[in-house]
């Protein structure tokens, strides 16, 4: 995992730790001080892909870390 990769997996866990709900794509950009929406994409995409982050498809706000689980998401 990249530096990067591995800030925007600690936003992600540490929102859910702090609202117990999934950060939008636009509050990790600005977490992370920038504006591009698809920068940010790509590397949630990425960490799909390594297996750390899991997400459901054409639903908003599902992005969370494997570990937590919910009924109303799966």
């Amino acid at each position: 995992m990249t530096p990067v990769q591995k800030e925007v997996f600690l936003i992600i866990d540490e929102w859910w730790k702090k609202f117990g709900y999934s950060p939008a794509l636009k509050d990790i950009a600005y977490q992370r001080g920038t504006s591009s929406l698809a920068n940010t994409r790509n590397i949630v995409n990425r960490l799909i892909a390594l297996g750390v982050l899991k997400k459901l498809e054409g639903k908003h706000r599902t992005i969370r870390p494997v570990y937590i689980n919910y009924r109303t998401l799966e």
